[in-house]
């Protein structure tokens, strides 16, 4: 079983932003709770910053989360489910969602990750990540915490992986960050 860090791909692909930062960059603090929010969703424009190849999953500059492509919503659809909210985002020509994941899972093995800490003795991140691999299995999408807080990163499954490959979507960039064949027992 392997862990994948979900980016978007930058190599010539489109990417998105707000039309109205000042204004909608205040939603990302919405986007950071583990609940859902669509009822609190606004309208929210994006534009295109950067013109390139069509992408299912465009770099968005100014918000932390996912953006995917209609396509991509429904192929992922069955991965997305109860785990995942499509947030609309509204763009001139096209239709993408912000992906607020709201499956959070307590999965790190605290024993075998390697924690960045500041001077001051807060952690801040991951050097090297260390799942609990019964607490990951059968989740396609998610996020995690480090110690009481909920992280912006998202995390994939293999079988989310393949999905986006077997079907074409572009502009995804999946980062191995955890494989359980490669763990010490």
């Amino acid at each position: 079983m392997k862990v994948w860090q979900l980016k978007s791909s930058l190599n010539g692909f489109e990417t998105l932003g707000y039309r109205d930062f000042d204004r909608d960059s205040k939603l990302n603090d919405l986007l950071i709770q583990i609940t859902p929010i669509a009822d609190k969703w606004d309208f929210v424009e994006i534009c295109t910053i950067d013109e390139g190849k069509e992408s299912d999953c465009p770099h968005f500059w100014d918000c932390p989360i996912p953006v995917f492509s209609e396509k991509a919503v429904r192929v992922l659809s069955s991965f997305l489910k109860g785990r995942a909210e499509a947030l609309p985002l509204h763009h001139s020509q096209k239709s993408f969602y912000g992906m607020h994941v709201i499956n959070v899972i307590d999965a790190i093995d605290y024993d075998r990750a390697v924690i960045e800490q500041l001077e001051t003795g807060l952690r801040v991140g991951f050097e090297k990540y260390a799942f609990i691999q019964e607490k990951i299995a059968g989740e396609h999408i998610f996020r995690i915490y480090l110690d009481d807080r909920v992280q912006w990163k998202v995390f994939v499954s293999d079988e989310f992986k393949k999905a986006v490959e077997s079907n074409g979507l572009a502009g995804f960039n999946f980062i191995e960050v955890w494989d359980s064949e490669n763990v010490a027992r």
